[in-house]
């Protein structure tokens, strides 16, 4: 059996009424060589049936479906992993969609740069009315390594990785750090490889109000936060890149960040707390434009 130049893991939970739109955006691709886990995280609609009625229609036979008990989305997707066989592995939400032309850019792009581990591919936001709402902005160096430290910029559709890099590293699967998981090893994967960039726009990340990053409490911000923080204090190599400063800025981001996702959700005396944190972390917050967003709607309101 040829092995696949990609594998694609999708982790679903309960996603039968929005998953199809994204299967579809995967049959379209043109380039062909890969295969599709699709990892049904305990779903107790009827994502199976779905699923099973669409390969089954369409007869599809590089596409397998997996059930397996309630884990969040990175113990699916460890869990998928395990079970891929291409030579490169990427991810995409069973809400998110794949441009017909993605996996050709990708493929294209690992042909001409012959050593590259870990790269990404560009993608915008859009509405379910397919309405532009932004394009992610990129530094103009393209320096992904720099940037990532910064903030999650990425996708997990848009990253794809060599698959001999998940024999030392994975997901995290604590369910405390569910909306974190991926960007704390997008930032223990930069202190070990080059992030490349493709820059060509080939998918979307659709904004509807089911998003499971829409929802924000403020006893699991601060504990994400604190688990973000100390799974980089514990990774040596990152330590040891990047030193203890750039972890207190990352700490100082993620205090800053959710506290304007806290003010915006009417929870103002703790988002002023979380907001005076991170400014004691990083004086550098004080000048980002989430800053001045939590400053303007401090007042608004």
């Amino acid at each position: 059996m040829e092995t696949p130049v990609f594998s694609i893991i999708i982790p679903t939970y309960n996603r039968a009424h929005l998953i199809l739109k994204t299967l579809d955006s995967i049959r379209d691709q043109h380039f062909k060589n890969y295969e599709l886990l699709i990892i049904d995280d305990g779903s107790s609609d009827n994502t199976k049936e779905t699923v099973a009625d669409y390969i089954s229609n369409y007869q599809i036979k590089n596409w397998h479906y997996h059930y397996k008990s309630n884990g969040e989305r990175g113990a699916a997707r460890n869990y998928g992993i395990q079970k891929s066989r291409g030579n490169f592995i990427t991810f995409l939400d069973s809400d998110d969609v794949f441009y017909s032309n993605h996996l050709a850019l990708a493929s294209d792009f690992i042909l001409k740069k012959k050593d590259v581990k870990v790269f990404h591919c560009a993608y915008e936001f859009r509405n379910q009315n397919n309405e532009l709402i932004r394009k992610v902005n990129y530094p103009k160096n393209k320096n992904l390594n720099i940037a990532v430290l910064k903030g999650n910029i990425f996708s997990c559709f848009g990253m794809f990785l060599k698959a001999d890099i998940f024999k030392d590293l994975k997901f995290e699967e604590d369910r405390a750090l569910s909306g974190s998981e991926d960007w704390l090893l997008w930032l223990v994967v930069s202190a070990r490889y080059k992030i490349h960039f493709q820059s060509q726009i080939s998918g979307c990340m659709i904004q509807h109000d089911g998003r499971s990053v829409m929802s924000f409490n403020e006893v699991k911000l601060l504990t994400r936060t604190n688990l973000i923080v100390n799974n980089l204090l514990n990774d040596k190599m990152f330590v040891g890149i990047y030193g203890q400063k750039i972890i207190n800025k990352i700490h100082a981001h993620m205090l800053t960040y959710s506290a304007l996702h806290l003010l915006l959700s009417g929870n103002k005396q703790s988002a002023i707390t979380f907001l005076m944190n991170g400014l004691k972390k990083s004086l550098f917050e004080l000048f980002r434009i989430r800053t001045l967003a939590f400053i303007k709607h401090l007042f608004l309101n």
